[in-house]
């Protein structure tokens, strides 16, 4: 063998070597692993925000990841605090609407001195309100009580990091969940004043994680009625284990996630919006061949307040706006507006049925519609 055929070989060898280093890498990257999520308002009796779903995202994500990819499938704003990644408030998380369950209502005051002076709490009533609801509707810091705010756990257990600090695994069970009085003790976390006793509340994440994994299905009454358990603040760890085992008699799980799945639908678009006399809101879809239906999210405008907006989501079968659903926008925004104007925008996504779980595509940009009513 020549020196030049040695040199040529070893040329090959290293290039193997390291093409061989860089699949390696590229395939540790691609792991993908499966996290059950889920944003709870219990406290409140406003039950789910988003209800349990499986999220797919790469090994060695963190609970921000997790958080994220479920904000962009659902279409979510998440106010963060200047803090470091803490949530300080989701938008048009809040009904406006409570039902505090009565063991929080009856929690003792709180007396705290940060050195500044005595500070004193109340626990929240149902007469109590949302000092953040004109701002997009904001559910978070000091919604219903100075001490409110937004906590989660990680397989039951509260981390002592940030979202963006805490690894995920597969498997692993994330629980976003509203605390509303006593910084988390309502919701069983350790109480951080000395007269508050943490609620003792039962370990929800196995149905959480089974409810996640069983498809929808109207015939499936056993997991309507485990979501309507899991959103009782006052469940139970009997009544969770029954809903548990009901559903487990189902047998309908699927490993498949529900927000992370891709469709080959065409973008679904707007084909005309109108107002008809004032008395109407026409929009018109634009079809979309294996569409089963469509979402649609009107964003209603305060005139005078461009910032101030309520957003109304529903999901049509046909591609115009039902009778009902248009006395809906125009009432709502007749209450904003009064109904001399109209103002509103609307973004629309279609979808498609994968083992009954809806597969979505991608929103389609806002229309607007501005109109002063003769």
């Amino acid at each position: 063998m020549n020196k030049v055929t040695k040199k040529i070989l070893t040329l090959l060898m290293a290039v193997t070597l390291v093409v061989g280093m860089f699949t390696t890498t590229y395939a540790n990257e691609t792991k993908k692993i499966n996290v059950t999520f889920a944003i709870e308002r219990f406290t409140i009796g406003q039950g789910f925000l988003v209800e349990p779903v499986t999220v797919q995202v790469n090994e060695g994500a963190a609970a921000k990841d997790v958080l994220e990819e479920v904000a962009k499938e659902k279409n979510l704003t998440i106010n963060l605090s200047s803090y470091g990644y803490y949530i300080d408030s989701i938008s048009y998380a809040d009904t406006g609407v409570i039902n505090i369950p009565e063991s929080i209502q009856k929690m003792p005051s709180i007396d705290v001195d940060y050195g500044y002076g005595n500070q004193h709490y109340d626990a929240p009533t149902n007469t109590s309100t949302n000092a953040l609801f004109t701002d997009d509707q904001k559910l978070g810091s000091g919604s219903y009580s100075s001490l409110a705010g937004w906590m989660y756990t990680v397989n039951n257990v509260a981390p002592d990091v940030a979202m963006d600090s805490q690894p995920v695994k597969d498997g692993d069970v994330i629980r976003l969940q509203f605390s509303v009085y006593a910084g988390g003790a309502d919701l069983g976390f350790v109480s951080y004043y000395e007269n508050i006793e943490s609620a003792k509340l039962p370990n929800k994440d196995a149905l959480t994680k089974l409810v996640a994994n069983t498809p929808d299905n109207p015939q499936v009454v056993a997991k309507a009625e485990a979501i309507k358990v899991l959103a009782n603040y006052d469940a139970t760890q009997e009544d969770v284990d029954a809903a548990y085992t009901n559903l487990e008699k189902v047998q309908v799980t699927t490993a498949e996630p529900t927000t992370t799945q891709k469709t080959t639908l065409k973008k679904a678009s707007i084909k005309s919006l109108k107002n008809v006399k004032g008395k109407k809101v026409k929009i018109k879809i634009n079809k979309v061949t294996g569409a089963k239906g469509y979402q649609v999210t009107i964003k209603v405008i305060d005139e005078n307040a461009p910032k101030n907006k309520v957003y109304i989501k529903s999901t049509l079968k046909g591609n115009k706006l039902s009778k009902k659903l248009q006395k809906k926008v125009l009432k709502v925004n007749a209450k904003i507006n009064g109904s001399e104007i109209i103002n509103f925008q609307v973004k629309i996504r279609g979808y498609k049925l994968k083992k009954n779980k809806k597969v979505y595509t991608k929103w389609s940009t806002y229309r607007s519609k501005y109109a002063v009513v003769d």
